[in-house]
């Protein structure tokens, strides 16, 4: 190809004009079908458009013309990649790299291609060898940031954000991730700083605004957090985690109406439900056993395992099929046992909404159980598209989906009493009897001694979002109506110096000295964490969103727990579980009730035996009972679906 053939379609390329670049490149491939830099310019030029099916035959056509050269097998690996033929284009690539072992190029993107089939650590080692040929190589070490991030390697990948940022101080996209590697850290302050840093470096782009916001969330800053999530919305207002994000957000605020949360959750059903619903066979779809799929990012160690385990072991498999769609990378013992009791295991962390959706579909699967609702990384794209006959909603989220493709949603007659509950969910409330949670009590957590002379102690172990000023108000009430007591408060977001000072400082508004709060983060394992109920006389619950795991840990570690009911359903879990446990008396209907049942119970305390036991011979613990619940519900909702009945 000649000098100035060559210059005029680079120079076409630099005005942004791939238009003109591509109709050049035809032109003088017309003249001379030979040129193999030609084709692969041409190639590029496709890629750059968009038409990565037509670079693929331009690529090897370049390569099949001059087969020594390593930037063609470079390009066709990528364009592969772009296919998602992960296989071939690993071999692109290890031909690239052979014929050019120094080009550091060739080794990172050979690293996203491992990376993106799964084999991170065979990408980690591709990321190093690239970094090895080139240290100043901010991609590279960006790339590595995120493969150690995806392995847990979270000091890892601390260590590759920060000298991507070195060598890029302006670098938005290893500032943020550098951002959400604190926050899982628990080092809130350095997060939120990094996230800042990033939208000061490119403030056109939502993800730092949509990190930002969930690190403000994680401090209890609801109305910063919201801002945030709105100017990510405005910027990409077609993202549904975004969306979701925000609407956690406000489950959160303990100062928003049903009606507003209502509207806000069905402004997401209308915004991504897809005109176009899939249409079923029911027909050919057999009863003899029903297709349950469980569609799950916490399939570990996780407060809806806790929950869901006992339920995945007593399903009736003469009955039942079940699948578990799980979003985990990695996992620990609880997805071991989970991966065990299940009929059938998906390892779903790595498909698109669009795979997962076409996957369920091959499934054939009757009825399709989301477990994660508007929390971090749900699917709920997948049921707005309608992946099953059937679509429930359960556990993970304390509201409606506002999806009209998510057909029912399970709670009971606590949580959501007849009446209101109904209209304010997109759903019909299908209310099991006994209740809508099983727990899967620890197997080793023996009842702790508190040890003799002591000092009066309330505690709670909730997530540190859902302690708003309402419940300081309560606490601080509580403890100047005791002032021999102290008041120990365990959560993730408590291991951040800044977030310790300033709740310090607002329970000193509040008369309350700082000496009077035992402060614990993050502690050395789940042991530890249980172990410190012995610390514990009386656990206080927050509200309006009370705790589902942490009431129910309370209990099995023997410490009684009073909790305040409410209006919606994230403020009345609390009244659902005790109910049931048969402790009534715990359930407080105003702030001063609140604090009187705790003080009755400092002084009264039952034995944590007889606490423990009542939770175990209660329905809460009772996993055959609430599965057979669960699976009757089923049977009645995939009657009226193949009666073609309207969900009700």
């Amino acid at each position: 190809m000649s000098e100035p053939g060559v210059s005029a379609i680079r120079a076409a390329l630099e005005r942004g004009d791939a238009v003109e670049a591509e109709l050049l490149a035809r032109d003088a491939l017309e003249l001379d079908t030979e040129d193999a830099l030609l084709h692969a310019y041409l190639g590029s030029i496709l890629m750059a458009r968009g038409n990565v099916i037509e670079a693929l035959p331009q690529y090897q056509m370049a390569i099949q013309l001059q087969p020594g050269v390593a930037a063609y097998y470079n390009e066709l690996g990528n364009a592969l990649a772009a296919c998602g033929d992960f296989e071939a284009a690993t071999v692109a690539l290890r031909e690239a790299a052979k014929l050019s072992p120094e080009l550091p190029e060739i080794h990172n993107n050979l690293g996203n291609v491992r990376r993106a089939s799964g084999d991170r650590v065979a990408a980690a080692e591709d990321y190093r060898q690239a970094l090895a040929r080139r240290s100043d190589y901010p991609e590279a070490w960006s790339n590595l940031g995120v493969v150690l991030q995806e392995l847990d390697d979270l000091d890892g990948a601390e260590d590759a954000y920060r000298q991507a940022i070195e060598i890029d101080d302006g670098n938005s996209f290893a500032l943020t991730h550098l951002g959400v590697v604190l926050a899982a850290k628990g080092e809130l302050t350095a997060a939120e700083s990094a996230h800042r840093k990033a939208i000061a470096s490119n403030s056109n782009l939502p993800a730092p605004y949509n990190n930002l916001g969930i690190v403000l969330k994680d401090q209890g800053r609801l109305d910063e957090a919201r801002q945030s999530y709105e100017r990510a919305m405005q910027m990409n207002p077609m993202e549904p985690s975004i969306r979701s994000n925000a609407l956690l957000a406000r489950c959160c605020s303990p100062n928003i109406c049903e009606d507003s949360l209502f509207a806000q959750h069905m402004i997401f059903g209308e915004r991504f439900e897809t005109q176009r619903e899939m249409n079923f066979d029911m027909s050919a779809r057999s009863d003899a056993r029903m297709r349950i799929g469980y569609v799950s990012p916490d399939f570990y160690s996780h407060s809806v395992s806790s929950f869901i385990e006992p339920i995945i072991e007593a399903h009736d498999r003469g009955a039942f099929h079940v699948t578990c769609y799980s979003d985990v990378i990695g996992g620990d013992e609880v997805t071991w046992r989970l991966k065990a009791s299940a009929d059938m295991w998906c390892d779903t962390a790595q498909e698109s909404d669009d795979e997962l959706y076409q996957r369920i579909l091959a499934d054939k699967i009757d009825i399709l159980v989301d477990l994660a609702g508007h929390t971090g990384d749900n699917r709920l794209p997948v049921f707005a598209r309608r992946a099953a006959p059937v679509q429930v909603t359960w556990v993970g989220y304390p509201s409606t989906t506002g999806l009209s493709r998510m057909d029912y949603r399970i709670t009971d007659r606590w949580a959501d009493p007849e009446g209101d509950a109904d209209r304010w969910h997109s759903e019909s409330l299908l209310r099991l009897e006994p209740g809508f949670l099983c727990y899967h009590a620890p197997d080793d957590a023996p009842l702790p001694d508190k040890p003799d002379g002591a000092a009066l102690t309330f505690g709670s172990f909730n997530n540190f979002t859902k302690i708003n000023d309402t419940v300081l108000d309560v606490w601080a009430a509580l403890l100047l109506a005791e002032p021999a007591a102290r008041l120990l408060l365990k959560c993730r977001q408590l291991a951040d110096d800044q977030v310790r000072r300033r709740l310090a400082a607002a329970f000193g508004t509040r008369s309350i000295k700082a000496d009077r709060l035992v402060l614990h983060g993050r502690v050395a394992s789940r042991t530890d964490h249980l172990a410190l109920y012995g610390e514990v006389d009386v656990a206080l619950d927050t509200f309006p969103y009370n705790g589902t795991t942490t009431t129910c840990e309370a209990l099995w570690m023997g410490v009684p727990v009073v909790t305040m009911t409410g209006e919606r359903h994230a403020a009345r879990v609390g009244e659902s579980l005790l109910r049931r446990v048969d402790w009534d008396a715990w359930v407080a209907k105003s702030a001063e009730e609140y604090v009187e049942i705790a003080r009755e119970l400092a002084r009264s305390r039952p034995a944590p035996s007889k606490v423990r036991n009542q939770l175990a011979l209660s329905s809460v613990m009772d996993g055959k009972a609430v599965t057979a619940a669960l699976e009757a519900s089923y049977r009645e909702i995939w009657r009226r679906r193949r009666e073609g009945e309207a969900p009700s």
